[in-house]
């Protein structure tokens, strides 16, 4: 009964926190997915069926494949943004029990900061693979979890180390960038024990142990990659570099990977914002760094009354810490950090709560502070909907237009094909607003590459999900030939007269002179 009784009250408080991130995300995200807002990077391209196929695996995230078949390929924004928030919720009761913070402010506000920001809006807005980020989070923090115990006999260790590497693993083969959350929670659980347990030993087994779990994780990752290589007949692409990763490249990467590291954490944090360009935000940035700094300073200052050998390996550890948040660019050469790869960068500032003094003060203080962040980040979240919403339906009314004059003049039936040349949101009748302006990239629809494959599956996709027409778009080929002409300059933009010509027997609709 008693063994019941505590499964009981141990799934009651994960479920807890699981609920409150599922509330979270569906009241945050509920514009996202009630109105289906996607990107156009390529959250356009995938409408209501997808599953993942060679091309992902070239890239390294094989298991995708078979997350997908498990949804049945389905692709629904609200549906999956849920299975996403009970996901990262999942993963956030996990930390919190470890770090044994159930029942305090901060485990409400990791919850939902991890939920409302701008890397998950961005992981969201991919709805076709948004499930496939949430579990990489999960499994990197399951990794986490599984060496973070303390195992009694040899066996014990042997079974959790060898549990822990397969889930890191799973995490890099639905997605690599999480690696990151697993070594940003590696660096906190050494850092409590120095602070906390005054245990220098433990410290340093625990630092060895989380190296060799990344090591085993990434021979676990390289094994399910060479095998789903082999049973789809492909090789690695070269996309981003991804055929290039391999131990020697890895170890030449060092020095020039942990200065990029350092270099995008940076970046990431004081140039980029956390990804949040809202106005004052350098307030919110400055009075985070400066909090950080002196509670740093503080603390170790503490361990140096007490020991010196701890306070100097406690320092290595938190200098060392913005190279964990972006340790995915020592291990892919020559990648930086992009808005889906920060959340090791996020999980480090909010993390910090758990290296702050047991003094009420300070503890008072950092809630304070990620009040502040949590507000400033949904907010972001909220202007980035806003942004995707506007430019879906500025780029969608354009479209309507242009395709009820072709058919109203009959040209689309005397083509063999049709070629939209430009991006919408550089049309002057494509509204922005200040929303518009200040969100991310990947929020501003009608900004999508301009080159002709990536302009024709945006416009393909444009024009099936938004408007339910399917075009019979031209090859990239005859598309490269026809920006090249000089008829083509000499056309005007829509909506002036002549901004549809046909040119080779393609209807060719110029949108904007960017192309």
């Amino acid at each position: 009964m008693r063994f019941a009784d505590e499964v009981h009250s141990t799934l009651k408080s994960h479920l807890k926190y699981i609920g409150f991130a599922v509330l979270t995300g569906i009241c945050v995200y509920f514009s996202l997915m009630s109105n289906n807002l996607v990107n156009n990077l390529d959250g356009i391209w995938h409408s209501s069926n997808f599953i993942a196929g060679n091309w992902e695996i070239s890239l390294g995230r094989g298991l995708q494949r078979y997350a997908d078949r498990a949804r049945f390929g389905l692709v629904t924004s609200a549906w999956n943004s849920i299975i996403v928030f009970i996901l990262i919720g999942t993963a956030d009761s996990l930390i919190i029990a470890r770090f044994r913070l159930r029942d305090t402010l901060f485990s409400y506000l990791l919850v939902f900061a991890t939920i409302s920001n701008p890397i998950v809006c961005e992981s969201l807005s991919y709805c076709y693979m948004s499930v496939n980020f949430g579990l990489a989070y999960f499994f990197s923090v399951l990794s986490f979890m599984l060496i973070s115990g303390n195992a009694e006999t040899k066996k014990k260790i042997l079974f959790t180390c060898l549990l822990s590497s397969l889930a890191f693993g799973i995490s890099m083969a639905f997605y690599q960038a999480y690696i990151c959350v697993y070594a940003v929670l590696c660096i906190y659980l050494i850092l409590v024990i120095l602070k906390k347990e005054k245990a220098l030993l433990k410290a340093a087994q625990k630092s060895i142990l989380c190296i060799v779990i990344f090591m085993g994780g990434g021979i676990v990752y390289y094994t399910i990659t060479q095998l789903l290589l082999w049973r789809a007949g492909t090789e690695m692409a070269a996309y981003r570099g991804a055929n290039n990763i391999g131990i020697i490249e890895i170890i030449k990467n060092i020095p020039m990977g942990i200065i990029t590291a350092y270099k995008e954490s940076w970046n990431y944090f004081w140039v980029d914002r956390l990804n949040a360009k809202m106005e004052f935000s350098n307030i919110v940035i400055i009075l985070t760094y400066v909090t950080i700094v002196i509670f740093t300073i503080m603390s170790l200052y503490d361990l140096f009354k007490t020991s010196k050998k701890h306070m100097a390996f406690s320092a290595a550890i938190v200098i060392f810490l913005p190279v964990a948040a972006s340790v995915i660019c020592v291990v892919a050469v020559g990648n930086l950090i992009s808005g889906l790869m920060a959340m090791g960068i996020l999980m480090s500032v909010l993390m910090f709560y758990t290296f702050v003094d047991d003094r009420k003060c300070m503890k008072l203080i950092m809630n304070c502070v990620l009040i502040i962040i949590s507000w400033y980040l949904v907010s972001a979240v909220i202007n980035d909907q806003i942004a995707l919403k506007e430019g879906i339906k500025a780029t969608e009314r354009i479209t309507e237009d242009i395709l009820t004059q072709a058919a109203s003049s009959g040209l689309l039936e005397n083509v063999d094909s049709v070629a939209f040349i430009g991006r919408a949101a550089e049309n002057p009748l494509f509204y922005k607003s200040t929303a518009y302006e200040m969100a991310n990239e990947y929020a501003q629809f009608g900004r999508w590459s301009t080159d002709a494959r990536n302009n024709r599956v945006t416009w393909n996709g444009i024009t099936e999900i938004f408007c339910g027409i399917s075009l019979p778009f031209c090859g990239d080929d005859t598309y490269l030939n026809i920006i090249q002409s000089n008829r083509i300059k000499d056309m005007p933009i829509y909506p002036q007269n002549g901004y549809m010509a046909i040119i080779d027997n393609v209807l060719v609709v110029k949108i904007s002179d960017l192309y």
